[in-house]
């Protein structure tokens, strides 16, 4: 796939997020970027055996307010687990972290925004969550709030872990739910020039 741009933000020798916009266009001088400074992906997963539950909280999303295009890179090894096991099985069984290093959701936002004034707005992000390495399109609900200079975004949506095909062992089938309910908090900054 072609680029014309590309994020790259790094902790030390980790990359954190290898982001791709659409066009140079999508960035012209008068768009503006913000970059997620505070931001989590949790997910639940609910059975009668068990309940699982993890944060990634080192994913950085990228919003564009002139063009409400918006996208998000998680790495599957930054998610925590309360339990060792459960991050072993999932980074190994599950998602293949080795092979599918990272999640990824690129979209667009289709309400349109003022990013100058104080407020909320309920709103669709319509895009592709790449996961296990199958793509689909999403349509997501969630929430902008413009509040002083930054942006806060929150999401919950569910993800039917056959949609990207992702095998349960039949051992562990009760104790891993079909459909994750997924979080997502994120405060946005402008990115500094």
């Amino acid at each position: 796939m072609k680029t014309s741009t590309n994020f790259l933000l790094k902790t030390g020798t980790t990359t954190l997020l290898a982001l791709t916009f659409f066009t140079l266009s999508a960035f012209s001088v008068k768009s503006q970027i913000y970059i997620g400074d505070k931001s989590t992906i949790s997910f639940f997963s609910a059975t009668k055996m068990e309940n699982i539950d993890a944060v990634n909280s080192v994913s950085r999303p990228v919003l564009n307010t002139k063009t409400g295009a918006f996208a998000i890179q998680a790495s599957q090894n930054a998610f925590i687990f309360k339990s060792a096991f459960m991050q072993e099985h999932y980074n190994e069984n599950y998602v293949e972290s080795e092979k599918f290093p990272f999640a990824t959701f690129k979209g667009k936002i289709n309400e349109t925004i003022d990013y100058t004034v104080n407020g909320k707005t309920n709103v669709t992000i319509t895009g592709d969550l790449d996961m296990h390495g199958v793509k689909k399109p999403r349509t997501i609900t969630g929430v902008v709030e413009v509040k002083d200079g930054s942006i806060l975004m929150s999401s919950k949506f569910d993800v039917k872990v056959s949609d990207h095909d992702i095998k349960v062992p039949s051992l562990y089938i009760e104790k891993i739910a079909e459909v994750i309910q997924v979080s997502f908090n994120a405060e946005l900054f402008p990115m500094k020039k």
